[in-house]
């Protein structure tokens, strides 16, 4: 049964032991053995629950490669298929119990919810709760999201490849978009233009009818 589990063939099997390949496809096949893999299976489940601390404690002091392999083999962390689903998937997430950086990051324009992006929110949120790390706040993640977009306009929509191969180039469009940014930002906390002209009249009125109450 072990030698079949390990992923010999009965063909094998029944050389190495000396038995005729029938008798061994009937041990290979019998309820006894669904048992016994039922049980090893269970024993390998229940380890997920020392995988999971493993991991917790290796992020902080050591590696963490063996109990992530552990629960991949466990179907816990999913494949590169199931990621590209669970990306891709119709939005299945309440609004109303995610935090201001979460929405922030995972809204897109037509109110949809990118999953990746929500994902990373959390990732950001819980090592912020767990390693004192900063946390940006929705403004902050607003701000960068404006300036990437204006960075990839001056770049002509190529920004992402220069940053990957231009690092000086990178840092002058970035600067040059924070620039534009910071000014659209002014503009919008200066009041109206028909207020501003108005400002100076009032005051001008107010001066002449003090200068008339004197005389």
């Amino acid at each position: 049964m072990q030698r079949y589990i390990d992923g010999e063939s009965i063909r094998q099997i029944a050389r190495d032991e000396r038995r005729d390949r029938a008798t061994v496809t009937k041990i290979v096949r019998s309820d006894e053995m669904q048992v016994f893999v039922q049980t090893m299976r269970e024993r390998l489940y229940g380890l997920a629950f020392d995988a999971l601390g493993a991991v917790e404690h290796a992020l902080q002091h050591h590696d963490a490669r063996l109990g992530y392999q552990l629960l991949s083999d466990v179907g816990i962390v999913p494949s590169a298929g199931e990621r590209y689903s669970i990306a891709t998937q119709p939005p299945r997430i309440d609004k109303s119990t995610m935090t201001p950086l979460e929405l922030a990051m995972a809204e897109g324009e037509d109110g949809s919810i990118n999953r990746v992006a929500y994902g990373a929110a959390c990732v950001i949120e819980e090592s912020a709760k767990n390693f004192g790390t900063p946390l940006p706040t929705a403004a902050d993640v607003h701000h960068l999201r404006r300036v990437a977009e204006v960075a990839d306009e001056i770049a002509g929509g190529r920004f992402h490849e220069i940053c990957m191969s231009d690092g000086p180039e990178e840092k002058r469009i970035r600067e040059l978009a924070e620039k534009i940014v910071m000014r659209e930002d002014g503009r919008k906390t200066l009041p109206p233009r028909r207020t501003q002209r108005a400002l100076p009249q009032k005051k001008q009125s107010a001066l002449v009818g003090h200068v008339s109450g004197k005389n």
